[in-house]
C-alpha cells in the first residue's frame, strides 16, 4: 500500500510538468544538456567551497563542537 501511495504522489507531482514539456517547444530546446552542466557546475563550485573552507579555516585542536552547549548559549542567550 505505501508503494502504490508513493506512486501515486510521484504521478501527482511530476505528471503534469512531463505533459506540459512535452507538449511545448520547450522539449525542443536542449533543456537537458543544460540541466546537467547547471549541476555539475553547482557541484564543482560546492566541492571548491569545502576544499578551501576544509584547507583555510583554523580551528584550534582543543575546541571541540558539543551542540548541547550551544543550544544551552542560546537559549540563556550567553
Amino acid at each position: 500500500m505505501t508503494v502504490f501511495h508513493f506512486f501515486n504522489c510521484a504521478i501527482l507531482t511530476f505528471g503534469p510538468h512531463a505533459v506540459y514539456y512535452s507538449a511545448t517547444p520547450l522539449s525542443e530546446y536542449d533543456t537537458l544538456g543544460t540541466s546537467v552542466k547547471a549541476a555539475i557546475a553547482y557541484l564543482g563550485t560546492a566541492l571548491v567551497k569545502l576544499v578551501c573552507l576544509a584547507t583555510f579555516l583554523k580551528v584550534s585542536e582543543n575546541d571541540c563542537f558539543d551542540p548541547y552547549q550551544e543550544l544551552l548559549k542560546s537559549l540563556i542567550g550567553l
